[in-house]
């Protein structure tokens, strides 16, 4: 069955592309990219419990989380000292989507009472066993506790219905707590311009994406306030000799497998400032912030 627009409800859409059987389309009203028809609930849950998600499945999910660590780490740091200016007395962090639990390892050392949500099975045993600490499947089996910060690295877009699950975690945050996220932004100009090539279009997994609009839009109707979006992490376009070159070290910094990494790094942000300046001449109107990110409130 078709499915209208899960942000505004709308039905005029325009076809993105299709991979691997399924369809992206963008919504007309707010232009929203989403699957068309959405996969049914039992198959997106079934997905996750397969092991090769976290471990193996580099076409929709990853070769190796773990790896990623070095990857996630600067992100993750960067973002537990923004979520510290607006909370400095550390609270309770519920982290949703905690996969392996980097994420929640690093704000327990920031001084925070940390709880997950991991909806693989497997993983959210793994994580409680080895943190000790609660970490549930869904949001119904977590202790009903309320979260001064709930957190969402790049999990929204697994979401079909984004709006009635960020409702949900509203309602877990305390009055005046703090909801922080991030998404990958479908407003990047490989998403509009080279929608092949764009990591972010990886069905069944990616379900919902959003430009900075239709996130806002979400949020508020989530009944979120004081919804700020920024625009992270730059992916410019590069001539095509230099794309090619240098799609092997893309390929291994995003799954971790760079070496020497601080080499690899170096000489990949060398290459993106390089990039920055001749989209500047070739591109000026491109979008080239690859992530969007969020810091947002309940209302007190």
């Amino acid at each position: 069955m078709k499915s209208t627009c899960p942000i505004c409800g709308a039905s005029g859409c325009v076809s993105v592309l299709t991979q691997r059987g399924y369809t992206y389309v963008r919504c007309q009203g707010c232009r929203t990219v989403y699957l068309n028809p959405m996969p049914a609930a039992e198959e997106i849950l079934a997905r996750y419990q397969d092991p090769t998600y976290f471990a193996g499945n580099g076409e929709g999910g990853y070769r190796d989380y773990a790896a990623m660590h070095k990857a996630l780490a600067p992100h993750f740091r960067r973002r537990l000292r923004t979520l510290a200016e607006r909370l400095p007395k550390r609270g309770r962090l519920l982290d949703f989507g905690c996969a392996d639990g980097y994420f929640l390892e690093l704000a327990r050392d920031d001084g925070w009472k940390i709880a997950g949500v991991e909806v693989s099975e497997s993983q959210a045993a793994e994580v409680a066993r080895r943190m000790s600490v609660p970490v549930s499947t869904s949001l119904d089996t977590l202790p009903p506790v309320l979260f001064d910060a709930v957190t969402m690295w790049e999990v929204v877009e697994h979401l079909p219905q984004p709006v009635a699950e960020l409702r949900r975690l509203r309602e877990r945050l305390c009055p005046g707590g703090i909801l922080m996220l991030s998404t990958p932004n479908a407003g990047h100009w490989q998403a509009t311009r080279m929608p092949e090539r764009w990591a972010g279009y990886r069905p069944p997994f990616h379900l919902v994406l959003f430009i900075a609009g239709s996130l806002r839009r979400a949020l508020e109707d989530a009944g979120f306030a004081d919804v700020d979006i920024r625009k992270t992490a730059p992916l410019p376009p590069l001539p095509r000799w230099v794309q090619r070159a240098s799609a092997p070290l893309e390929r291994s910094l995003a799954d971790g497998s760079a070496r020497p990494w601080p080499v690899a790094l170096a000489l990949w942000r060398a290459i993106r400032l390089f990039g920055w300046a001749w989209q500047k001449v070739a591109y000026p109107q491109d979008d080239i912030f690859a992530t969007l990110e969020v810091i947002a409130c309940r209302p007190a």
